[in-house]
């Protein structure tokens, strides 16, 4: 793949990370509701609520990634741990029945984006990967 469409990936993940990031920080309790069972303590909101910030952040690092994909590689090594840590966390809360099957949906998707990072790790923009 060419670099333009590298940093589209790129801009996708972002894009993804605003959007689930930015509900996880601005409605923690409808967003917690719609992806878990049972009820939540104020607690567990504020903790939810700052880990969507983290998402946001991540987002961030992708956005940077896609404004130059010849640069910033460890971000993208960041997003493969942050999206391998996603998929399986999530499916193993679903799994559990801790989780709504809705959560599998975002683990999909980060799965998707997991792989795309680390071929463009492998691959690159017409680098080598080192």
């Amino acid at each position: 793949m060419n670099p333009k469409r590298w940093s589209l990936v790129f801009l996708a993940a972002a894009a993804f990370n605003f959007l689930t990031g930015g509900s996880i920080f601005f409605a923690p309790g409808w967003s917690y509701r719609l992806a878990y069972f049972g009820e939540s303590p104020e607690s567990t909101l504020r903790f939810w609520g700052d880990f969507g910030f983290a998402v946001l952040l991540i987002g961030a690092g992708y956005w940077i990634v896609s404004r130059d994909v010849t640069k910033n590689r460890g971000l993208v090594w960041l997003g493969v741990f942050a999206k391998l840590f996603d998929v399986v966390v999530l499916s193993w809360r679903w799994a559990d029945g801790i989780a709504r099957p809705i959560v599998l949906l975002p683990a999909a998707v980060d799965g998707v984006f997991m792989i795309l990072f680390i071929l463009f790790l492998r691959i690159g923009s017409g680098k080598s990967g080192r």
